[in-house]
């Protein structure tokens, strides 16, 4: 598991790579409420993911949701091949439309 964080200017940035699964969830979990309690929005640079399950699946609906909730954006940088099969695969690439990159 490998992670960056970076604030900047009321954004928060996580870089997630690895392993997005129910052995990882917990620490992104801890990661993402850090970004989440920085004032701003949150970008989540995704494209080094290798692996993702229903439990990182969890993690980025409730973080989408918890955003919406505080009125903030939740911006997808970037995806790797593996999280948009996931999200397509859950069907929830439109749940995630506004966030997602325009490639995606």
């Amino acid at each position: 598991m490998n992670a960056s964080d970076q604030c900047k200017l009321g954004t928060s940035r996580v870089v997630i790579a690895g392993e997005m699964t129910i052995y990882t969830a917990r620490d992104w979990r801890d990661r993402l409420l850090v970004a989440m309690g920085a004032p701003g929005d949150v970008e989540l640079d995704l494209s080094g993911v290798s692996d993702i399950d229903a439990a990182g699946i969890q993690l980025l609906v409730s973080l989408r949701m918890e955003a919406a909730a505080a009125d903030r954006a939740l911006r997808l940088l970037s995806v790797s091949a593996r999280v948009t099969e996931a999200l397509t695969f859950c069907r929830l690439t439109e749940f995630f439309s506004d966030a997602l990159p325009a490639q995606a």
